[in-house]
């Protein structure tokens, strides 16, 4: 048993006496949530002293630990302001103390019959039992680390007023996870099932013990080891070569063949490529080293490996309101109230990074926003009482309220970083197209949104606006179809991607078999530099198959209302399309027969809430449903399914199942959607174009190398596509490209040409038209300088064309 000698002999936290900019933000978002955190504080009578907060009895202790943390914290706050709560300093402290021991004594260490209550707000599985999940297995066990480490925590920072039962107590805790984890060797996962989070809580739990029994005769081992865990929080592949000194040895050797990071830096959870789960990498910076600094410690470099390459990532991929764009889609609930901001905190206050200063703002804000609209509470009252996400009832959501404590601690102990970069600079810094081969997926980030195309474990893509997903959910299998085929279960066999990509566009060709490859999927989809989409998606049987259902161009839609968030979140989305427009309200029904659904008979082009418009030709129907049962919970949110197919059909050999074209205009209103251009044409089956004002997108989904013409009805004016050749004979365009198999290409049309008669036109890169007369009579051309200029049969002019 642990002893009084064996614990740490500090009695104070190392914690700066005055606050800042940053961390009185922090501290009055959480003093308005104060009263939300004691209405559901209730003492526990089976111990003296005792109390729990949300009933007791969630996943290892969260409910009651984030918001006693939260307490203990603020009421250290020079600032605390005691009126605005309506809860004293005392008061808080004396929650924060009793969460603690109620803890210490339903923990696996406590007394056998100390036990959670029988009722309670959170999981049924956890009421009437004992949590520190002994013999439950490493996930369970580990994920108490930080729980550990924040009863510690919570006892340092008010040291003088806990007893030395209640401190031998969190000590036996404290040991007890020592003891399971003191001398494991970190875990290794990449693919499907990272082990970063795991690795993270118990680099942090394990940090804890060697704290708060800094004096045992282990606590260098463990403090030794706790540095290992932490490396291994982030590492990739390639670091098994790296011969670079890290904290007294080499990359390599505290990798060995543990990896838990893609080699481009992302991190792999529930079958995706997953921000939450890529962000662990940031946030054990926080959980760990607010521990070391409240102790007195240097934070060491391992806690810091690869952390600032993969923070890049989650830069790149932020939205207007502070959201990661969930590339792969998103299997927690969709627009959590806080927390999305920590990354962002880190990487300003460690890496004294501005651009992540700016991004921390917006989540900040849009915290700070959410909490005023529900009166004081991360989610609206009626709501989280009768919602239930993938997990848990919402209502436990509320004990969030943790992340923001986090992040007052990280910038009372380490200040405000620095100044925000300016928000126009930042996002011409960020804008651009990124393309990573080991996650599978291409971005681009531009001036209307945020655009992704992924083919690796989730097959599809998110065309996001400006409003991020508080407009487009990220729901799997966004926009690419999926096949549901009779006696064939899904599956994917890659055939070939490949992406062109730009400085400010990208092409992409995929060729993907699916459903036990019986079905053939073909998709071009190219991201424009103003951020419009050009897309094609064809499925081709195969084999003999009966097809029973296919969706493409689905679209979660947002559907949520947050008072302080209005436009966007006005809580109904309209519905604009040729035949009218319908206003779609947004609410949490019941039942299924809440829902509503309205059928479109393909509708050349559709719009939101004129935020996003859709210019497309499909072989099936057009579906608006407005979702209000939510069974799990992920959003309020409605689907749009640009086409599907209605009942079952048999297709044979080699026949087309269904196709979609599409052109995709984030933050384009209604009006000017019905205006909009789209032509499409083929060369052949294999070849696909499609055309828009400036700009042409083709694939050639064959095998080999060829030259493809496509031919599309004359313009007015003839765009002229550089590297390509254009004839223009009667009423007919045509522009003949080489393509690479298998391959995809975008081409921007950087002139115009007037012309009368039929010409054949070559636009070089440099900008440099060649135009001949093929016709058989005189023809006509405008020059940029405005000049006309009469051609004879077979006579060539060079020069800058116009028009």
């Amino acid at each position: 048993m642990v002893s009084m000698a064996q614990t740490t002999a500090r009695t104070t936290p190392v914690l700066a006496a005055a606050e800042n900019a940053l961390s009185r933000r922090y501290l009055r978002l959480i003093e308005r949530w104060i009263p939300t955190g004691v209405e559901y504080f209730t003492p526990w009578p089976e111990r003296p002293n005792c109390g729990h907060f949300f009933g007791g009895c969630h996943w290892y202790g969260i409910e009651t630990i984030g918001p006693a943390l939260t307490f203990a914290l603020v009421s250290t706050s020079p600032e605390y302001d005691e009126r605005a709560t309506g809860v004293s300093r005392a008061e808080l402290q004396r929650m924060a103390i009793q969460g603690v021991r109620y803890l210490c004594f339903t923990h696996d260490t406590g007394p056998a019959e100390c036990v959670r209550p029988a009722q309670g707000l959170g999981r049924p599985e956890n009421m009437g039992t004992k949590w520190g999940e002994r013999g439950k297995g490493f996930f369970r066990e580990s994920q108490c680390g930080p729980i550990v480490a924040e009863m510690g925590l919570i006892c340092l920072l008010l040291r003088d007023q806990v007893d030395e039962e209640t401190w031998l107590m969190v000590a036996r805790v404290h040991e007890d996870y020592a003891e399971r984890f003191g001398a494991m060797p970190p875990r290794s996962g990449v693919y499907w099932d990272t082990q970063m989070e795991e690795n993270a809580w118990t680099a942090c739990g394990i940090t804890a013990t060697s704290l708060f029994l800094g004096r045992h005769e282990q606590a260098a081992d463990w403090a030794a080891m706790a540095r290992r865990w932490m490396f291994s929080v982030a590492a990739t592949p390639q670091d098994a070569k790296d011969l670079g000194a890290v904290g007294g040895t080499t990359a390599q050797a505290l990798t060995g063949r543990t990896f838990t990071t893609l080699p481009d830096y992302w991190a792999e959870n529930h079958g995706m490529v997953h921000p939450n789960y890529t962000s662990t990498a940031l946030w054990s910076i926080v959980n760990t080293g607010n521990l070391l600094h409240m102790w007195g410690e240097e934070l060491p470099p391992e806690l810091f490996w690869n952390r600032r390459r993969v923070y890049e990532n989650i830069k790149l991929v932020t939205d207007g309101a502070g959201y990661y764009q969930p590339v792969q889609g998103m299997d927690w609930h969709f627009l959590p109230a806080t927390g999305n901001e920590m990354p962002h905190a880190v990487a300003a206050v460690y890496f004294d990074d501005a651009d992540a200063a700016a991004l921390q703002l917006r989540g900040l804000r849009n915290t700070e926003l959410r909490l005023a609209g529900n009166n004081g509470r991360l989610y609206d009252r009626d709501f989280a009482e009768r919602a239930h996400d993938v997990q848990d009832p919402m209502i436990m959501r509320e004990v969030g309220i943790k992340s923001a404590a986090d992040m007052y601690l990280l910038h009372r102990l380490r200040g405000p970083g620095p100044a925000p970069t300016p928000e126009p600079a930042l996002e011409e810094r960020l804008a651009g197209v990124h393309v990573y081969p080991h996650a599978g997926f291409a971005f681009h980030r531009h001036a209307s949104g945020q655009t992704s195309f992924a083919w690796r474990n989730a097959i599809m893509a998110l065309p996001l606006t400006r409003d991020g997903i508080y407009l487009v959910a990220p729901a799997t299998g966004s926009y690419l179809g999926t096949p549901v085929v009779n006696g064939q279960p899904d599956s994917h066999r890659l055939q070939s991607v490949r992406v062109s990509e730009g400085d400010d566009a990208f092409a992409a060709a995929l060729v993907v078999d699916r459903c036990q490859e019986t079905v053939r999927q073909e998709a071009l989809f190219a991201s424009l530099p103003d951020g419009r989409v050009l897309s094609y998606e064809r499925f081709t049987a195969l084999q003999d198959v009966t097809v029973e259902a296919l969706d493409q161009g689905y679209l979660r839609i947002t559907n949520e209302h947050y008072p302080q968030v209005e436009p966007t979140s006005r809580g109904a989305r309209t519905f604009y399309h040729p035949g009218g427009a319908t206003e779609f309200r947004g609410w949490l029904g019941d039942d299924p027969s809440d829902d509503l659904s309205e059928t479109y008979s393909h509708p050349a082009w559709v719009n939101v809430d004129d935020r996003l418009g859709i210019r497309f030709s499909a072989t099936g129907q057009t579906i608006y449903h407005n979702r209000h049962f939510h069974r799990p919970y992920h959003a309020i949110s409605d689907n749009l399914v640009l086409s599907r197919l209605d009942g079952e059909r048999a297709v044979s050999a080699g026949e087309e199942i269904a196709s979609l074209a599409a052109l995709v205009c984030p933050g384009q209103e209604h009006g000017a959607t019905a205006a909009t251009r789209l032509d499409t044409t083929h060369n052949g089956r294999d070849a696909i174009a499609l055309a828009t004002d400036g700009y042409l997108a083709a694939a050639n989904f064959g095998d080999r190398r060829r030259a493809c013409a496509f031919a599309f009805p004359r313009p007015a004016a003839l765009p002229l596509y550089a590297g390509a050749t254009s004839d223009a004979h009667g009423d007919t365009f045509t522009v003949t490209l080489v393509l690479q198999g298998a391959s995809a290409g975008l081409f921007a049309a950087p002139q115009a040409l007037q012309v009368a008669g039929d010409v054949r036109v070559h636009l070089t890169a440099e900008g440099l038209s060649y135009v001949t007369n093929v016709g058989a009579s005189a023809a006509q051309i405008v020059t940029a300088a405005g000049e006309t200029v009469a051609l004879q049969p077979g006579e060539t002019w060079t020069g800058e064309a116009g028009g």
